[in-house]
This record gives structure tokens, sequence and C-alpha cells, in this order.
């Protein structure tokens, strides 16, 4: 984990979901197979299908020989690979510690929003289930934006929903997207190693903070939360 940034400014944190909360990998590269066999020319390889976790399905609808000529052909292949996920739902679950960090930072009177690229169907899925929504005061998904991730529009619009500034905010995610992102919005990043996204991939994007487990991410919050008390006594004291 690294740091030389002032934390105390910090009072919004920008979550990614799937592999940054959600440890979904399998779930999503088991499903996107699927529609890649049908529509496409070829199963991928697992390694081939998580290089492209991050972008939403209207983009990757057209990967791996995949080419839908009319929106009605892309709904359907949508639909197709949604029914795939909730087939392979076993698959996913919670990174306990990651969900714990959010949990926290709400407590601790941090906004929280979730900058996702999941469209609005994939998003009422995770709400069902998802332990922690009581916690996000603000979700912006794929259907949300012209141009989802890694293009800084979510950021922008959450940003300006919550009146909050670039500076105060902070991107946690596990791709690259997450990262240019953040980078492009004028918030810090946070690189979170344990997701789809390669190490050194993400470690190009020049992060603010590393973190190579939910624990750390956890502890990073815990670290967060009491540096800006501190720096609240002290303004208080001066």
């Amino acid at each position: 984990m690294q740091s030389s940034l002032t934390v105390e400014k910090v009072n919004t944190l920008l979550f990614d979901v799937d592999g940054t909360l959600m440890d979904s990998i399998e779930m999503v590269i088991a499903g996107l197979g699927d529609a890649f066999e049908k529509y496409g020319s070829y199963r991928p390889t697992r390694s081939e299908i998580a290089a492209q976790i991050g972008k939403p399905l209207t983009d990757q609808m057209f990967l791996f020989g995949c080419s839908p000529e009319n929106d009605e052909e892309l709904e359907e292949m949508i639909s197709y690979t949604l029914t795939r996920y909730e087939a392979h739902a076993h698959l996913e679950s919670e990174f306990n510690d990651a969900v714990e960090a959010l949990i926290l930072a709400k407590e601790k009177g941090l906004k929280i929003a979730l900058i996702t690229s999941r469209n609005h169907v994939e998003l009422d899925a995770l709400k069902r289930h998802f332990r922690a929504w009581d916690s996000v005061d603000l979700a912006i998904c794929a259907s949300d934006v012209t141009s989802p991730k890694p293009a800084p529009e979510s950021i922008f619009i959450a940003l300006e929903k919550l009146g909050e500034k670039p500076e105060n905010a902070v991107m946690i995610g596990d791709s690259t997207f997450d990262l240019r992102c953040g980078n492009s919005a004028g918030v810090r990043t946070a690189a979170c190693l344990y997701g789809a996204g390669k190490a050194n991939h993400l470690l190009a994007e020049a992060p603010s903070y590393v973190l190579d487990t939910p624990a750390d991410l956890l502890e990073w919050v815990h670290n967060l939360i009491e540096q800006r008390e501190n720096a609240t006594e002290e303004n208080h004291t001066h």
C-alpha cells in the first residue's frame, strides 16, 4: 500500500463492483464464455475473457467473432448472457473485507457511490443480494451514461449528484478501465490487485494507492478514517 497524499480531505469513495466488491470473475467468465460460444466464432480462453472484464456488455458483445447487425440482435445477445450469469450465479460471492470496508466508510460519514460497467438489469440483480446496498448513496451504471468506463463520465455524474469535488474522491477498482476512468476524472485511484486485472497493467496506471487483498482495502479504510479523525481533532485544537 502507498500514499503520499493528504487523506483527511477524502470524503467520497467510488467503488467498482465486479472484482472489487464482488468475487464475480468466475461467474462472468463462464457466462460470457457461453455467449461467445453461441454467437461468436469460438469460445475464448479464460485469460482472453478476463482481459475484457470491466467493459460493458454492449461493448463485449462485439468481441471474439460476435457481430450483432442491429440493436435487436444486440439486445438478444445481452439477454442471453444475463441468463447465463444467472445459471452460473453460484460462482459469485462477496469479498467480505471489501464490503466491510464500504460499510465502515459509510458509517464514519464518507459518501459512497458505485461506478460499474453493469447495466440496469445487472445492477438490479445485485440489489437483491448485496448486503451493503443500504450503505450506498448512489450507483452509476453503464445504462446511465453515454460513454462508460474508461471514460470519466460516470464519475463526473456521481460527483455532481453527491455535490463533491474530484480532489476529495478516490476511485477503487481492479481493472485498468477503473483506474483510467479515475485518472481522467481527476480523482485519486486505488488499484485492487486481487481482481481480474493484471498487477503490472494496474501499476502502469500509476494508482495513488495499491491494495493487494480485500483485507488491505479494509485496513486502508481504517487508516483513512483514523487520519481524517486525527486531522479534525487537530483543527479543533488550533
